[in-house]
């Protein structure tokens, strides 16, 4: 017959053994946002620019509908010529047509956060190199915060998609290259 402290310690040890079995198959058969097409669409030139807010548009509320998505300003981040010579962002041009596309399409994507979710803000930076007719669209660690990557990275996927002939469009430019950054605020609590 098994003692008592025996009979406690294998209880223990079966629970344990239960909850080291239990939890990875639950974190592996859980539902998540599908990233195949970021990963593959995607440049290797990922480093992430973190930004401030200089203001933020109040959302607005159409036909009784709740309020989507507040963006800030347009930042210019950074912009260059050909040549490792960087130029101050102050110095650099704005391409009106292009910050309103960019603008336009994170409104559009607004869905990808579901109501569930809660709010939270998710900065974009739209990477833009017209000279090899080149986008990415980065969503830095910084300053968001949402920390659930695969709601991230489905809204990055949303705006890359509705970005996709940006490439194609006639833009008046001074610089090659250029990144802008937008800080989107979505409504609701932000959960911890």
């Amino acid at each position: 017959m098994v003692d008592r402290p025996a009979r406690f310690q294998l209880i223990v040890a079966l629970v344990l053994g239960l909850v080291l079995v239990v939890i990875p198959l639950y974190l592996w058969r859980r539902p998540r946002v599908q990233l195949a097409s970021a990963t593959t669409t995607e440049s290797s030139n990922t480093a992430a620019v973190p930004t401030t807010i200089p203001s933020i548009a109040a959302p607005s509320v159409e036909g009784g509908m709740e309020p989507k998505v507040a963006l800030s300003d347009v930042k210019i981040v950074a912009c260059q010529d050909s040549g490792a010579k960087k130029i101050p962002p102050e110095q650099c041009d704005r391409v009106v047509e292009l910050e309103k596309l960019f603008t336009k399409a994170i409104s559009e994507s607004a869905a990808c956060i579901p109501k569930d979710a809660g709010g939270g803000t998710i900065i974009y930076v739209l990477d833009m190199n017209f000279k090899k007719k080149f986008f990415s669209i980065h969503t830095p660690k910084e300053g968001r915060t949402f920390k659930n990557a695969a709601l991230v990275g489905g809204c990055q996927i949303g705006v890359k998609a509705k970005l996709r002939t940006l490439s194609d469009d006639p833009f008046v430019h001074q610089h090659h290259h250029y990144k802008l950054s937008v800080t989107a605020v979505y409504p609701g609590s932000i959960k911890p």
